[in-house]
């Protein structure tokens, strides 16, 4: 009786633990999911900026050649399939 107690006790041990790993895979995964688009996202706002006279094109175009490589090694690791983004736009 007391090795059927222990051996139920280290299943259930491996049931939980597993259970953790699955609920700590799938909220990196849809952290990784909310971040795509962030880099697109702030370009648009800033093209927002220097639609509007706070930016000026320079700066805006500085900014732009900082943040299109971003932009783009996020559409590389990102695969292209059913419920995927399409691949990153230039914006401007």
């Amino acid at each position: 009786m007391l090795s059927f107690l222990s051996s139920a006790l280290v299943l259930a041990a491996f049931v939980a633990a597993g259970v953790v790993a699955i609920v700590v895979l799938r909220s990196r995964y849809r952290a990784a999911d909310a971040d795509e688009g962030a880099w697109e996202t702030a370009l648009a706002e800033y093209k927002q900026l220097r639609d509007k006279g706070v930016l000026s094109a320079e700066e805006y175009r500085k900014i732009r050649t900082l943040v299109e490589p971003r932009i783009e090694s996020d559409a590389h690791k990102t695969p292209v399939g059913p419920g995927r983004a399409q691949p990153a736009r230039r914006v401007g």
